[in-house]
């Protein structure tokens, strides 16, 4: 389009670019004699694209995995998925101990028509 004579601000208005893309590529084909890209150093990826998929999908069947290696948390940070840990609840106390005992006690012997009275209410409860 640019050897047509056309301008770079015409060219990238009609492939829906910015006018410096197109800069960039002709500066690039005028050094190159190519517009792909050069290629880039850098150390090689350790997983397949299907290898990617397979950790993804492992992930979030169990999200409760601990101890990712470093490859495979890279490849999950790619696809937005971060190693997650449970909530620390904090321990009870010899009070709540003591509380949760007498309430057992006092429940151990109803009946299910008490219990299945419990859940009704909890339900009809509930917006």
């Amino acid at each position: 389009m640019l050897q047509t004579g056309r301008s770079q601000t015409e060219v990238a208005t009609e492939l829906r670019v910015s006018q410096s893309v197109i800069s960039r590529l002709q500066q690039r084909h005028r050094e190159t004699g190519r517009v792909t890209e050069r290629r880039r150093s850098g150390r090689p990826l350790a997983t397949s694209q299907a290898d990617d998929r397979y950790i993804v999908n492992n992930a979030l069947r169990n999200r409760m995995m601990n101890a990712l290696k470093c490859h495979v948390r890279n490849r999950l940070h790619q696809h937005g998925l971060r190693a997650r840990r449970p909530a620390r609840v904090p321990d009870h106390t010899t009070r709540h101990r003591h509380h949760r005992l007498a309430w057992a006690r006092e429940h151990l012997r109803w009946t299910r028509d008490q219990w299945s009275y419990v859940v009704i209410k909890l339900h009809t409860d509930v917006p």
